[in-house]
């Protein structure tokens, strides 16, 4: 098991822990602050911006699940997505 320094705890996230784990709560440190975007994704960033606007335009009739599938969907095809191991997303017009 992992420690956090004392000078990090601010970082650390505390979190329940999946049951088959030997203890009740996790903690481990938190990869970005809250609210901002990596330096490495900040290329994404208007892309999917964009996309989710479109997206949320053409699903507004739907409601609950239905909406998170065809918004989930939607996105991954304005961005190209084919699935996991993508290495790069493809830039999209509008």
């Amino acid at each position: 098991m992992a420690g956090i320094p004392l000078n990090e705890l601010n970082n650390a996230i505390a979190y329940k822990s999946v049951p088959w784990a030997k203890d009740q709560i996790s903690i481990k440190r938190a990869s970005f602050p809250k609210g901002k975007v990596p330096e490495h994704l900040r290329g994404y960033t208007d892309d999917l911006a964009r996309a989710a606007r479109a997206c949320a335009r053409e699903t507004e009739g739907l409601r609950g699940s239905d909406r998170v599938r065809a918004m989930n969907a939607c996105v991954s095809n304005r961005l190209g997505g084919r699935g996991r191991g993508q290495r790069q997303l493809p830039r999209i017009a509008e």
